[in-house]
Formats: structure tokens, C-alpha cells, sequence
């Protein structure tokens, strides 16, 4: 059972209700393939009308979440474009005609792995910063690791200040003007980012697991998407726009940093 959980909310009436939607059809999916009573037939009926729904929801949200964006100038709106396109792109390329009642079962299994993926990394990290997104490069405050982000575990506290400090490196980098050529520097720091970050998961995580906390699962998927987006970083594009490319990347690696804080991860108790 997929559940649409606070931790997904975006706090905008439509967007959330459309995710609910995408939710429920991913809900039923899994149904279909929990039930052994189904003969063929029935599950390639199935898989055909989850398809339509499917390329009807990206139709429709996907503009209705663009607009949103575009009207209130969100600068990841680029970026959720390309998301977009990427989810358009695999659920059009299935061709329903040519599907049969034997490789019904298969589609039915490459969606729901696909869905599944996407759904989370892609709600969780990116569509519940939409109207979020503020400018943070060139703003120490903003960059400074403050009481109101403390949860209250002395070791993630002590982690996030460390994430904190990080990006004020990658920000002072940014505010090196003299400095010609930075993309070597970026790119240090970039891996010192990723990789403690993938430690600060990995103990955030265990601490979670040892207090027995309900919303590990949940945690972990928002940890793997956040490192799937590092690691996507664009070394060309830095390398051809390192000014404009450094602007970007802190005001999302801090505001993705601040929302998760804020979000999700106050929420983690305090062990007695």
C-alpha cells in the first residue's frame, strides 16, 4: 500500500489532490497484481485503462503544476520541465495496440517498478519545494546553521550544522570574484558534499532503525532521491556556466536542506 502521507504535501489544493490521484493508481496496480483470481484478459482490460490514466494524469498535471510555477516564477521550473518530459516520454512509449494478454502482467510489473521510483524521488524531492524555492547564494543567514533547525539528537544536529558549513564553502566559492577558474575547487567541494552526505544518511538512518522510528522507510527514500540528484550534477553545464550553475546549485541543495530539516526530519524522536 502506497500511502500519500503529510510528508508529501506541497500545500497547493490542486497539485496535492492530482499526486492523491497518481497515489490511488498506483494503489490499484498493485492490486491487480496481488490477485491471483484474474485471468489474462482481465489483467490486459486492466493494464490498458491504467495506461490511459496514466498518460491523461501527465497530460494534466504536469501542466497544471508548470503554470503554477510559471506564474509564481519558481526557478526549478526548468528543471520540473525535464522531469516531466521523462515521465511523458516512458508512459508514451508504450504502445497499448501491440500489448497482449500474455505481456499484460509485464507491463503491469515495469510500471509499478517504474511508478514507484519516480513517485517518490520525484514528489519528495522536488514537487514539495514548488513555491519554496527561495534565493539563498549570497545570503550568510540563510546559510547559517541556526537553533530552529535543531531536532534535538545531538549527532544529526552536529551533522546538519557540518551539511551547513559545506555549502558556506560552496558559497564563498561563488563569491570568489578574482578567482578565474573554479571548477576544480567546485568540484572538490561538490564531492566532500556528496560524500558526507551518504554518511550523514547512513547514521541517520541507523539511529532511526535503533528507536524503531515509522517513518524510516519514507526517510530513505527521500535520502536516495537527494544523492541521485547530486550525482546527476552536470559537469559540462558547470564547467560552460560555473557562476550560473553554483547560483543554482546552493539555492537547491540549501533550500532542499532547510524543507527536509523542517519537514521531516523534526519529526524523528529523541530517544529517552
Amino acid at each position: 500500500m502506497y500511502q500519500f502521507t503529510d510528508d508529501c504535501l506541497t500545500g497547493i489544493g490542486i497539485i496535492d489532490d492530482e499526486h492523491r490521484q497518481l497515489f490511488a493508481t498506483i494503489n490499484e496496480i498493485s492490486d491487480v497484481l496481488k490477485d491471483g483470481n484474474k485471468d489474462k484478459k482481465e489483467i490486459l482490460q486492466v493494464a490498458k485503462k491504467l495506461m490511459e490514466t496514466l498518460k491523461e494524469y501527465a497530460a494534466t498535471h504536469f501542466a497544471h503544476e508548470e503554470a503554477y510555477m510559471k506564474e509564481n516564477r519558481d526557478p526549478e521550473l526548468l528543471l520540473q520541465k525535464k522531469e516531466h518530459a521523462y515521465f511523458t516520454e516512458k508512459v508514451d512509449s508504450i504502445d497499448l495496440e501491440s500489448v497482449t494478454e500474455d505481456s499484460g502482467i509485464a507491463l503491469l510489473q515495469d510500471m509499478m517498478e517504474f511508478l514507484s521510483r519516480w513517485l517518490y524521488r520525484h514528489i519528495l524531492s522536488s514537487d514539495t519545494l514548488i513555491g519554496k524555492m527561495g534565493k539563498v547564494q549570497g545570503d550568510s543567514v540563510m546559510l547559517t546553521f541556526s537553533d530552529e533547525y535543531l531536532i534535538g539528537v545531538e549527532m544529526i544536529d552536529m551533522e546538519h550544522r557540518r551539511l551547513f558549513e559545506i555549502l558556506g564553502e560552496l558559497n564563498e566559492l561563488n563569491a570568489a570574484e578574482f578567482m578565474h577558474d573554479k571548477f576544480d575547487a567546485i568540484l572538490d567541494v561538490v564531492e566532500e558534499l556528496k560524500d558526507y552526505t551518504v554518511k550523514h544518511f547512513e547514521d541517520e538512518e541507523r539511529y532511526m532503525k535503533e528507536i524503531g522510528y515509522e517513518g524510516l522507510a519514507m526517510q530513505q527514500k527521500v535520502h536516495q532521491s537527494f544523492v541521485d540528484k547530486i550525482e546527476a550534477i552536470n559537469l559540462e553545464a558547470l564547467d560552460e556556466n560555473q557562476q550560473g550553475y553554483i547560483n543554482e546549485m546552493i539555492d537547491f541543495l540549501a533550500n532542499w536542506l532547510i524543507n527536509h530539516i523542517m519537514r521531516m526530519d523534526q519529526k524523528i524522536p529523541v530517544e529517552k
